[in-house]
């Protein structure tokens, strides 16, 4: 009988009176070791060398999520390693699948994907911007908790005077064209805007994960909204960016800017006047949706920051209303994962990250918007 194939010697019969000495069994369970060691070992070949091909096919990809970190020497080392991985896979011809896929979607084809530079598209509008003298927020801890401070990052209600008339007469035929766009709160804001609505408008959403106006080399935000006024012409645009927008960011010299900073903040409020000012047109108005509180600490200093350069931008610009949801979402008290709505039962309004809405606190800001379009629009009722 043959003893190279284990499972056989373990299942057939042996010949009556056939007995192995030690020397023999040592041998045959040495080959059974070798023989699962070399399969064991062809298999993390297999699995690394397939490993190794996913990262090449989708070598643009990554090099996308490099970017959307924020700067700094992390951010730096990852994106030194994803264009190294990018350009051996253009070498070899590997991305071709995953940039046919995006040019059979259509992805980065549009302005905000094009253009890295929030001046350029100022430049390009011939939009003369100004941009409100703003005294800077303390953002020390220690000068924070000094009450001798004149500084202040409480966020206060922006509302603007509506015109004199509605700006016109809404009707079922003639619904109000409405744009929603920001980063992922909008999403859920978008969603209850355009179902939950028994008004008469057109609804056309836009959300941008990692999104904000502190990174326009990741995604421009100035730039789509260009692109969504010559090509939508809303009649409403309505805003939820600032969650990511604490971090630092570059200024037209490509000079790193410190979140917090008077340099930053300074940068932060034109790009945010250059937003407002792209939009202005006879006929329209923006509605800019204010951050809640965050859990985190340093975040949410860094909200009631944006909030509060936010507030001061709005203050001259009679085209644009703050919904100011600051309040509705513990306001002074800071975070809480529950809180009572509208309808005065205690409800969860935040999900497990501490930053985003849950859809029904998302209803809750719809509800606001719905009431502030009543403010501009006559919707017959």
């Amino acid at each position: 009988m043959k003893h190279s194939d284990p499972l056989k010697r373990a299942t057939e019969m042996r010949e009556v009176g056939e007995t192995w000495d030690d020397e023999q069994f040592q041998q045959a369970r040495e080959a059974d070791l070798r023989q699962r060691t070399s399969d064991a070992r062809a298999a993390v070949v297999a699995a690394l060398t397939c490993l190794l091909l996913a990262t090449l096919l989708t070598s643009g990809k990554i090099v996308e999520i490099a970017e959307r970190q924020e700067f700094g020497d992390t951010r730096d080392r990852q994106l030194a390693v994803a264009e190294r991985i990018d350009r051996v896979a253009n070498f070899l011809s590997l991305n071709r699948p995953y940039d046919l896929i995006q040019d059979i979607r259509g992805a980065g084809d549009d302005a905000a994907q094009q253009i890295d530079s929030i001046d350029d598209v100022a430049e390009d509008l011939g939009l003369e911007v100004v941009v409100p003298d703003i005294d800077p927020v303390v953002t020390d801890e220690d000068d924070r908790n000094d009450t001798t401070t004149t500084s202040s990052t409480t966020t206060t209600s922006t509302t603007t005077s509506p015109p004199a008339g509605p700006l016109r007469v809404v009707t079922p035929e003639t619904p109000l064209r409405v744009f929603v766009g920001g980063d992922s709160q909008a999403e859920y804001l978008g969603q209850a805007i355009t179902t939950e609505s028994t008004l008469a408008l057109a609804v056309e959403v836009q959300h941008e994960i990692s999104t904000s106006l502190a990174r326009p080399d990741y995604f421009n935000w100035p730039a789509r909204l260009a692109e969504v006024v010559d090509v939508q012409d809303p009649e409403a645009v309505v805003l939820f960016i600032g969650a990511n927008d604490h971090q630092d960011m570059a200024d037209a010299e490509g000079n790193r800017l410190v979140e917090g900073s008077e340099a930053w903040q300074g940068e932060w409020s034109r790009r945010l006047a250059i937003t407002f000012d792209l939009l202005e047109a006879e006929g329209r108005h923006v509605f800019w949706v204010t951050q809640p509180p965050m859990r985190d600490g340093a975040l949410d200093d860094g909200i009631e920051l944006i909030n509060d350069l936010a507030a001061a931008v709005i203050a001259d610009r009679d085209f644009v209303t703050a919904v100011d949801i600051w309040p509705l979402f513990g306001g002074a008290a800071g975070f809480s994962e529950r809180v009572v709505g509208p309808s005065g039962e205690e409800t969860r309004a935040r999900i497990d990250d501490g930053v985003h809405l849950t859809r029904s606190a998302a209803s809750w800001v719809a509800d606001i918007v719905f009431d502030e379009l009543g403010r501009y629009w006559d919707f017959g009722g």
